[in-house]
């Protein structure tokens, strides 16, 4: 019996019947992951609630061992999503093809490593001001990817 069979047993044994259920997010492969739903492990779960491809996009990736709510739109279980997530690991935004770390990360190298023209000549920022702007960089990449 394939997964897909097994799923389907597994929530037909389930006091409802409908196609949205909560599993264990065990691992991400880029825009989809590996869910255990009881004993049985599923991958290709799309992360997305579509297949098309975009230049924008909020790619959020689960914490490994949180709880994750699965559904399907068309109620087919090969085509199965994460609806949400107890705990998120990484955020990806993409607008019209930019990545917003990407973004964030080079604007503040450009300003990190900015000339400043004064009366007296050409100089640097303060190395605690460059100090700072390292670790502010480091805090956007704990949060957005």
């Amino acid at each position: 019996m394939d997964k897909y069979r097994q799923l389907a047993e597994l929530l037909r044994n389930r006091s409802t019947k409908d196609v949205f259920f909560t599993a264990k997010f065990i691992s991400s492969q880029g825009s989809t992951c590996t869910i255990l739903v009881d004993d049985l492990e599923l991958d290709e779960v799309r992360l997305l609630p579509t297949t098309a491809k975009s230049d924008n996009k909020v790619l959020l990736t689960p914490k490994v061992g949180t709880d994750v709510l699965i559904g399907s739109l068309s109620g087919d279980l090969n085509n199965l999503f994460v609806i949400s997530a107890n705990e998120i690991q990484d955020i990806e935004i993409t607008c019209n093809g930019v990545n917003l770390m990407e973004l964030i990360s080079d604007f503040i190298q450009t300003i990190a490593q900015a000339k400043v023209i004064t009366p007296q000549g050409t100089g640097t920022f303060d190395p605690s001001v460059i100090s700072q702007l390292n670790v502010i960089e480091t805090k956007f990449k704990q949060v957005l990817k």
